[in-house]
């Protein structure tokens, strides 16, 4: 009973020292970076509280006809994007304006 148990025991210890030992770097990248993800400010606000620049620049795009369901407020970093939710049938999307009614990505 005894040599099952060391045998279990060394066979363990092994497959782990394994399992670190082949693991790949993800990315291309070494294991030593880390990356830091800042949580974003998020809430809702309704379409007329954008900015009237944000209102025209959804407007006038080829997505201007689509109903928008929510809009988004969100703060990255030092500064403001708007979110808006549209739909057009069975089709949706998010479309994200900065304050100038630039579209971002």
């Amino acid at each position: 009973m005894k040599r099952k148990i060391i045998a279990v025991a060394a066979i363990a210890t092994f497959s782990l020292g394994s399992i670190g030992a082949n693991a790949l770097p993800l990315n291309g990248e070494d294991n030593n970076t880390i990356e830091i993800v800042t949580k974003a400010e998020r809430k809702e606000i309704k379409y007329e509280d954008l900015p009237d620049e944000v209102q025209t620049a959804f407007e006038d795009s080829q997505y201007g006809e689509w109903e928008v369901s929510k809009v988004h407020e969100v703060e990255v970093e030092d500064a403001t994007q708007y979110e808006l939710t549209i739909t057009d049938g069975s089709q949706s999307g998010i479309l994200a304006f900065d304050e100038t009614g630039e579209m971002v990505q």
